[in-house]
């Protein structure tokens, strides 16, 4: 279950697992690794989509699956995944890289580096087994905090225009992300929030932070929707089709 974290000071060091850096918000990885562990299975075949150095990729190792692992800079890999294959998701046709299905599919922090979101769905829904499950997570952009920044720059969290270099380019809501699952036939088996995201959090001295950290707070009580954690993850499977 999620842990919100309610005071931080300082920026957060940056994280690993065996020594493999996560590159990814602080306690995603385990936050996530935590999610999925009650779907998982030893002997499964999981395929991990932008893996990084393959920290997610390890773990799944670790816990007994099978990993194909992909990645557009595969030199920096560092897991030792069953195989590890070069892949540019915008460029590729993705079905066309796999002579196989997979029992779990992870996409951690994927989709807003995606240019076309649907059909990189439709995609993973491909290469999924009739039983199989996907794990997908991106930055909340409807976290209390990012509420804030919107209203105070009309951009959200991790979708301003620095974010553009390294490749946030499709924000997607909680609600536009489940319209898609739901369009696409997919069985939403859990959602949570993920990565530490405090309430106060003592780091920059800015306008931003100084509202973040003392107005801020008195309205988050009443702020409706997914207004916890620094990404927002589910757990989905295809729906069971009886007549097909």
């Amino acid at each position: 279950m999620y842990k919100n974290t309610f005071l931080k000071i300082g920026n957060y060091k940056p994280s690993e697992y065996k020594g493999i850096q996560e590159k990814a918000a602080y306690r995603l990885h385990s936050d996530l690794f935590e999610m999925i562990t009650p779907y998982l299975k030893e002997g499964m075949y999981a395929l991990d989509f932008g893996c990084g150095e393959g920290a997610f990729s390890q773990r799944l190792k670790d816990f007994g699956c099978k990993v194909d692992a992909c990645e557009i800079d595969i030199k920096q890999v560092k897991a030792k995944v069953d195989n590890l294959i070069y892949l540019d998701l915008n460029k590729e046709n993705i079905v066309d890289n796999f002579e196989r299905k997979y029992d779990c599919i992870i996409a951690m922090e994927v989709i807003e580096h995606i240019e076309n979101p649907w059909k990189y769905m439709r995609d993973m829904k491909n290469l999924l087994k009739q039983d199989g499950f996907i794990l997908i997570s991106t930055p909340n952009i409807s976290n209390f905090a990012s509420r804030l920044r919107f209203f105070m720059r009309g951009s959200f969290l991790g979708f301003e225009k620095n974010d553009l270099e390294y490749g946030h380019i499709t924000p997607l809501n909680y609600f536009s992300l489940e319209h898609l699952f739901i369009t696409l036939d997919f069985e939403i088996l859990a959602k949570s929030p993920a990565g530490a995201f405090p309430i106060l959090f003592f780091v920059n001295p800015s306008i931003f932070y100084f509202l973040r950290n003392t107005i801020l707070p008195l309205f988050y009580p009443f702020m409706r929707g997914d207004k916890k954690g620094r990404s927002l993850a589910y757990i989905l499977k295809k729906k069971l089709r009886i007549f097909e």
